[in-house]
């Protein structure tokens, strides 16, 4: 069994940085919680289950303009909203 001493100062050094990392989390991530908060979000694969499609006829609806999708940190994500006119056989 190893034992590391670490001096107290340090200790609280390290514990500052974690704050402030912590805290620039926070506000990168601020803007884009009230958009997910107004609008319930669907990645590709929680998409294609309700629509009972694959990823690839996804991506062909996004192609043709069937179904608007949102990029985010470049991740793909669908409104549920458009999702559900989608399977009613609604034209979006």
């Amino acid at each position: 069994m190893e034992i590391t001493v670490l001096d107290i100062q340090i200790l609280k050094t390290l514990h500052k940085e974690v704050k402030e990392v912590s805290k620039l989390i926070q506000e990168i991530t601020s803007p884009y919680k009230a958009l997910q908060q107004a609008t319930k979000w669907l990645d590709q694969q929680e998409a294609c289950q309700l629509l009972n499609i694959s990823k690839r006829t996804l991506q062909t609806y996004r192609s043709k303009g069937i179904l608007g999708a949102t990029l985010i940190n470049r991740k793909t994500y669908f409104r549920l909203a458009d999702v559900e006119l989608l399977m009613q056989g609604e034209q979006l």
